[in-house]
This record gives C-alpha cells, sequence and structure tokens, in this order.
C-alpha cells in the first residue's frame, strides 16, 4: 500500500501512535499540545537553544541509505548542533515532504528511524508537519536547555588543547567506496567506513561527560563540514590566534589510507576537506584536561592554540603547510 492511499490525517495518526508507543515519558503538558495549533516545551531553565537542519533526498542520503537511516540522520544532524553548544537537547519538531508513491513500509521505517534516535538521545518528538514531494526532504527543529554553561566559539586562549572525538575521513571513504572505487580492505573494516556515512552516530556519552564538567571546554563545535572549516570558523572568531595541528595524532580507520590510495586522493582531502563526522572539536582547558584525561577515552588531543594567527599542521615528516579552509558547503558546488 502507498502513503497516498492513507492520506495525511491517518498518516499523522499513525506517527503519532507510534511516538506514544517508543516514547512514553513525556511531560503532561506536551501530550495535551498534540493536537493543538502549536507545541509546547516546558521552559525549565535559563536558556533554550535551537537548531534547524533540511535534509534532501538526492543530496544528503547516499544511495545505500534506507529510509530508517534516513529518518534516524536526520535526529542526528540536530543533536549534534546541540551538545556542539554544550547545551541538553530536549525534543524535535519534524516536518516531511513525501513522495506519495512510498509504501506504508518504508514510512513506517522512516519514522522507527526518527522514533529510535530520540530515544537514544532521551528527546522527545513534539511536532512537525507533513506533506507532499517529489523526493524524501526532512526539515527538523531541534530544542536543548541550558542553565548558563553555553560554549561560543570566541572563548580561547594560548596553550589551549585542541581535541576531537572518534575518528575521522571515514565517510569521506565511504563516499569514495559506495560510489566510485572499491578498496580490497576486509570487509568488517569495509562495512565499518560504510556506517559511519550511512549510519551516522553522535559522541553523547563523551558530550554528557563534557556536560558535567564544563571548565574543561573553551568552545566546541561538531565536525560536520570538514575539519579544516571547523578549525577555519573557530580561527574567525578568535582574533590574533592560531591553530598547531599535528598530523600524526589524529585518529582515523587505518583502511581508509587504501581507499584514499584507490581513488588517487590523499589521506589529508579525507580527515580535513568532507566533514559528515558529527564528532566535536573540542578546545581544552590543559589543566582541567590532565585533571580528566583517564575518564576521556574518545577524546584525542591533536594540537594547541597558538598565537600565530594562522593554521598550520605538521605532517609526519616534520614539514609544515598552512590550511586552507575548504569543505562542503551549500549553494556552491560538491564536496
Amino acid at each position: 500500500m502507498k502513503i497516498s492511499q492513507l492520506g495525511e490525517k491517518k498518516l499523522i495518526r499513525r506517527l503519532l501512535k507510534k511516538r506514544d508507543e517508543k516514547l512514553p515519558n513525556t511531560h503532561p503538558m506536551i501530550i495535551q499540545s498534540y493536537h493543538d495549533d502549536a507545541a509546547i516545551q516546558p521552559n525549565t531553565t535559563k536558556y533554550t537553544t535551537l537548531s534547524t537542519d533540511m535534509l534532501i533526498e538526492h543530496t544528503h542520503f547516499p544511495k545505500k541509505m534506507t529510509p530508517y537511516d534516513m529518518g534516524a540522520k536526520s535526529v542526528c544532524v540536530n543533536v549534534s548542533d546541540i551538545i556542539a553548544m554544550n547545551s541538553k537537547p530536549e525534543s524535535i519538531l519534524i516536518s516531511l515532504g513525501l513522495p506519495p508513491t512510498m509504501s506504508i513500509d518504508e514510512f513506517d521505517n522512516l519514522i522507527d528511524g526518527i522514533l529510535d534516535t530520540c530515544e537514544k538521545y532521551d528527546i522527545t518528538l513534539i511536532g512537525g508537519d507533513l506533506n507532499t514531494s517529489d523526493e524524501i526532504i526532512i526539515s527538523a527543529t531541534s530544542v536543548g536547555i541550558s542553565d548558563g554553561n553555553i560554549k561560543f566559539l570566541n572563548n580561547i586562549q594560548k596553550n589551549n588543547l585542541i581535541a576531537v572525538t572518534g575518528k575521522l575521513g571515514s565517510p569521506a571513504a565511504a563516499y569514495d567506496l559506495i560510489y566510485h572505487e572499491d578498496a580490497d580492505i576486509p570487509e568488517i573494516e569495509k562495512q565499518e567506513i560504510i556506517d559511519s556515512f550511512i549510519k551516522p552516530t553522535i559522541p553523547y556519552d563523551t558530550f554528557k561527560f563534557l556536560h558535567k564538567h564544563p571548565k574543561l571546554i573553551m568552545a566546541m563545535t561538531d565536525i560536520t563540514d570538514g575539519l579544516a572549516v571547523e578549525l577555519g570558523h573557530l580561527h574567525d572568531n578568535n582574533n590574533g590566534y592560531g591553530f598547531k595541528i599535528n598530523k600524526e595524532l589524529i585518529p582515523y580507520n587505518k583502511y581508509i589510507k587504501q581507499v584514499a590510495k584507490r581513488n588517487n586522493k590523499k589521506l589529508n582531502d579525507y580527515l580535513l576537506h568532507f566533514g559528515e563526522e558529527f564528532e566535536l572539536l573540542l578546545i581544552l582547558d590543559e589543566n582541567e584536561y590532565i585533571k580528566y584525561k583517564d575518564q576521556l577515552e574518545d577524546i584525542t588531543v591533536i594540537g594547541y592554540v597558538n598565537c600565530d594567527d594562522k593554521i598550520t599542521i605538521l605532517e609526519n615528516n616534520g614539514k609544515e603547510f598552512e590550511v586552507k579552509t575548504q569543505g562542503y558547503e551549500h549553494l556552491s558546488g560538491e564536496k
């Protein structure tokens, strides 16, 4: 059966039924607002943090992505922006543009991806909209809360540490594995690399620890547009400061070097200029980092802040080069 055979009202009722089954611990005021003109979000803290993203099928969803993966990614993208401000994610609104030819099973899988990921990150789907589109479009707005320890981009100091969560470069390698040249690497490693692109996750457990220890963080952002671009954003917001990155310290899956070589690319292209990692780029206070280092297994220090007013990479051979802050940008061509 196609979704066009059910129509908007029955699809919404179907969605709400699934939502209530998967996310039962919802604030009574939110439940009361379900069928009203607007959603309710209890205001229990000093600040509310908001972020919105639109994902379009032909641009943001690789061909191996299932409807479930698409729904999951739409939540990850938005929650990632909230935690990058050191705010606690609370809720999300999601509007869907769907082709009438979509099957009910595909619709259910899409909604399951959204709701399972909401449950994973302890947030509630509080509202949205549903309309017809030629392709799948998911536009979401996430809501976070903060008592005041919000982390902006413009609070760094000389000798602060530069760090990242997780591993970088795998989504870029996955893109080439899916669309261009395959590589002779172990299947388990290949699937892990591909999953980093089609089944993205965010470092939520690490965020929860950082959130409890705000003095650790001077500034942070998520790495959605490539490490070079995100470093550039930090540089633009901190006049006079520079960053020195030791490439040898950047964490990555060793097999992406083979994928890069197979596709006539450099490892730096993957590590610096692609993005889609949804990891955190952190500027840390050195003394606080030393205090908690043993509890920060997912965090890797890759450099430090100086006063050179530029971004430089120290290569494995000891040579340095200044980074060009290129990466993905909408309305300006392809990656």
